[in-house]
């Protein structure tokens, strides 16, 4: 047994080693079988010009190469090179048509944190003639930055913002990256709008929730060059911010969005597109409250802006009470059979007669059915309030509010009010 499988062993070895020598054989027979040519290489990086402006050069000698040939009888002569640097200065090729292709080290990937070279040629080897193949690696990615002003970073305590260009993968961006780096992006075939959600909460509680459609032959600079999809070399640039009332409170955010082409030196805009239909609920509150009991400093109203192209279909509103003297009164107090404690699912505010009648005495009416926006006077409530007396230390009245649409789109916000004994 034992000298059989020595014996097994060497007709194996002789088996590989006559494969090897085959191999080696059948391709000398192809290179033989043909003229011969000489092909001589040259990688070189073409930056898009927002990039070029901070980054002059970029090394190409660890960029690996392949050469393939295209034509008829050749399709099987393919040499690969690690890196540029391992090439020789004159490549021998059998004669005819060739693919020459090269790229930024490691494989392109959706998400990135760097640029991404890529380029090929197709060249035509002939006899007696050294012919140069030169590959120019231009950038496959797109550069996205995001960019938050000092208002917004002061007026929200968290947001969540995607970048979605209809791919299975959005970009997210939240509040635990102030400065958020530039990410490299890779569109898919034929993107020709993206589309930027956020879903923001204020330093008061309240839930602002925005969306914005940028698409890229909206921008103000057109150009022959320049198709209507975003592909690699182009660098866009989403700005976030803020709206403010007359009295300073936040309001809503503004989404702005420019792009430089890759050729073209000029940073254009892209005016926002239309919002989609129902595409967003705008819940504004007010700031929250502190007054003191008797002191004559309590505000004279508190109004929370409702609105949604959509049309509302509910605002429930939930009551956190401060002190055991209005959550006695919660217990009790209903509206068209309904109960603020949050147990019992809250009050709809919509076509509540019982509501309307709290807050006519403020000159307001409950709102309708399908309406699409609605300014609730939070500050009807304040007369419940004062007759309770000083929230507990550390507590305040909460109004928790969730705002649905018609089409299914909610907003939600807490409002609250705290009062000190004088």
């Amino acid at each position: 047994m034992k000298l059989f499988n020595i014996f097994s062993l060497g007709v194996l070895m002789a088996c590989a080693f006559s494969s090897c020598e085959m191999k080696k054989e059948l391709t000398s027979d192809l290179e033989e079988s043909f003229e011969m040519g000489a092909l001589e290489l040259d990688v070189t990086v073409k930056q898009p010009v927002s990039n070029s402006r901070a980054e002059s050069n970029v090394p190409t000698n660890d960029f690996p190469v392949v050469i393939q040939g295209t034509s008829e009888g050749i399709e099987d002569v393919k040499k690969e090179y690690n890196t540029v640097d391992g090439v020789p200065e004159t490549i021998q090729v059998p004669v005819g048509n060739y693919n020459v292709s090269s790229h930024t080290p490691g494989e392109l990937q959706k998400k990135m944190d760097a640029p991404y070279y890529a380029g090929n040629t197709d060249i035509t080897v002939t006899k007696d003639i050294e012919t140069v193949a030169n590959v120019v690696c231009k950038m496959a990615n797109s550069r996205i930055q995001v960019n938050y002003g000092d208002e917004f970073k002061t007026s929200f305590k968290s947001w969540t913002i995607t970048v979605d260009d209809g791919s299975e993968t959005a970009l997210t961006f939240t509040n635990e990256d102030e400065n958020p780096a530039p990410v490299y992006w890779l569109f898919g075939e034929n993107v020709k709008s993206i589309t930027v959600n956020i879903t923001a909460t204020t330093t008061s509680g309240s839930t602002v929730k925005d969306r914005r459609v940028f698409t890229k032959s909206d921008a103000s600079e057109n150009y022959e060059d320049v198709g209507d999809a975003f592909t690699g070399g182009d660098a866009i640039e989403i700005n976030m911010g803020v709206t403010e009332s007359t009295t300073g409170n936040v309001t809503g955010i503004t989404i702005n969005a420019n792009i430089t082409f890759e050729n073209h030196e000029d940073t254009v805009d892209i005016p926002i597109g239309p919002t989609p239909p129902g595409g967003k609920v705008t819940l504004n509150l007010p700031d929250d409250v502190t007054y003191s009991k008797g002191a004559g400093d309590a505000p004279a109203s508190a109004d929370a802006y409702i609105a949604s192209e959509a049309g509302l279909d509910k605002i429930i509103v939930t009551i956190v009470a401060g002190n055991d003297a209005f959550q006695a009164i919660l217990v009790e107090l209903t509206m068209d059979g309904q109960s603020f404690l949050s147990e019992n699912g809250g009050v709809d505010l919509i076509d509540n007669s019982d509501f309307g009648n709290i807050v006519a005495t403020v000159g307001s009416q409950a709102p309708t059915d399908g309406c699409k926006e609605y300014t609730f006077p939070i500050g009807a409530f304040f007369t419940f309030l004062d007759m309770t007396g000083a929230t507990d230390p550390g507590k305040s009245h909460e109004f928790h509010i969730t705002v649905t649409d018609k089409n299914g789109n909610e907003a939600t916000g807490v409002f609250k009010v705290t009062i000190n004994e004088k």
